[in-house]
């Protein structure tokens, strides 16, 4: 039983050190998250993403002075 958990624990140790990263790659990728959750701030707080705007209304003909539809009543 011990021995089958050293070789789970050399396999986990040896599977962790593949995945290593340079230097390099980690301040790329630490950049690109920071730029992206930067971004999603921004867009997030900008004042024309809270307000929503009404569509104009229908311009007013001679037959249909309110506007018409099916939906209103005349």
């Amino acid at each position: 039983m011990e021995k089958k958990l050293q070789e789970i624990a050399k396999k986990e140790l040896n599977a962790l050190q593949e995945k290593k990263i340079s230097r390099k790659e980690a301040i790329k990728k630490t950049g690109y998250m920071a730029v992206s959750a930067a971004t999603m701030m921004i867009l997030l707080s900008s004042p024309s993403q809270a307000q929503t705007s009404q569509p104009a209304p229908p311009p007013c003909t001679p037959d249909k002075p309110n506007g018409g539809g099916p939906w209103k009543k005349r």
